[in-house]
């Protein structure tokens, strides 16, 4: 009889980041993906750190099976339209699988292939030598880390820690049962409900990257479109004031002051304290070289959390 051996899965920490749509947070994700992926020896070992990023969006239903929904607006009056805005459009059952699978085996299940990868984002604002600068404070980081371990017996470095970013235009809905909160269905409310347990059973931190609705109009309104699994959507005139931002302020209100998504102030005491939310300071309107600043800080202690148990 023989026996076979397999390398223990990777120490692996799954972090949320979420905001509303063209906030920056896919932006922000492949910068913290270009920066946080380094080795270093110690002692004739060597440790790895590295970050891949998940993509919420690559979890949308074929494109027949995005839900038809009537909007009305002054302006373009009432509409039938695909909503990819909304739980409904996503496969949880996927979603949940892969989640599951990147928590356990720190990596991506074999057969994943992200039609996010192929769309473009905005101007990055974030020079390459900003980024290795970046990178050199990662890694200094990491080395102080593996001085620590040499020295204190309440910190063990692995040899491999792996982080996944999981970007996402909705991974924080409300607490169930939200008030101030109107479903459309029970299936929705349930759906929604299932995120939130995902959400708190499966991710830590969860980061929120915060864009007004005139930049949320401005920025999307910018972009070509969006590859999906059988094609091209091009958001018809009217469809960001009429479905996009309407969905967020639905499943986002509760994060604010007076639950006003519009202009509304952060309420950290609900946010953080209550959900564990952590949400990027200035309201938006930080450029992204501070933005990326502030992920790497909160990838640095959700690491050091990680490893100190």
């Amino acid at each position: 009889m023989s026996s076979s051996t397999s390398s223990p899965a990777p120490t692996t920490v799954l972090m949320g980041l979420s905001g509303p749509s063209s906030s920056g947070k896919t932006t922000l994700a492949r910068l913290l993906r270009s920066a946080v992926n380094l080795s270093v020896t110690k002692n004739g070992k060597e440790h790895k750190l590295s970050l891949f990023v998940l993509h919420e969006d690559d979890f949308y239903k074929v494109d027949k099976d995005v839900p038809i929904v009537d909007f009305s607006s002054p302006e373009h009056g009432t509409r039938s339209l695909q909503d990819w805005d909304c739980v409904e459009s996503l496969d949880l059952d996927l979603f949940e699988h892969t989640l599951r699978y990147v928590k356990t085996h720190g990596a991506l299940p074999p057969d994943t292939v992200s039609k996010e990868d192929q769309n473009s984002v905005g101007d990055v604002h974030v020079s390459d030598a900003e980024v290795r600068t970046v990178q050199e404070d990662v890694k200094s980081w990491f080395q102080g880390l593996l001085q620590n371990a040499t020295t204190s017996s309440s910190v063990h470095v692995p040899a491999e820690i792996r982080i996944c970013i999981l970007d996402g235009f909705l991974l924080y809905p409300p607490a169930p049962p939200a008030p101030n909160t109107t479903y459309r269905s029970e299936t929705e409310a349930a759906e929604l409900k299932h995120l939130y347990d995902l959400s708190h059973a499966l991710l830590s931190p969860r980061l929120f990257l915060p864009c007004s609705r005139e930049q949320m109009l401005t920025r999307r309104l910018a972009r070509t479109g969006y590859v999906t699994l059988e094609g091209f959507w091009v958001d018809p005139p009217g469809y960001v004031e009429d479905v996009v931002w309407p969905n967020y302020e639905r499943t986002h209100s509760w994060m604010y002051t007076d639950n006003n998504a519009d202009g509304g102030v952060f309420d950290e005491k609900i946010c953080q304290e209550r959900e564990g939310v952590v949400v990027c300071p200035g309201q938006g309107t930080l450029p992204m070289k501070e933005c990326l600043a502030w992920g790497v800080r909160e990838v640095k202690l959700a690491v050091e959390k990680r490893l100190l148990g």
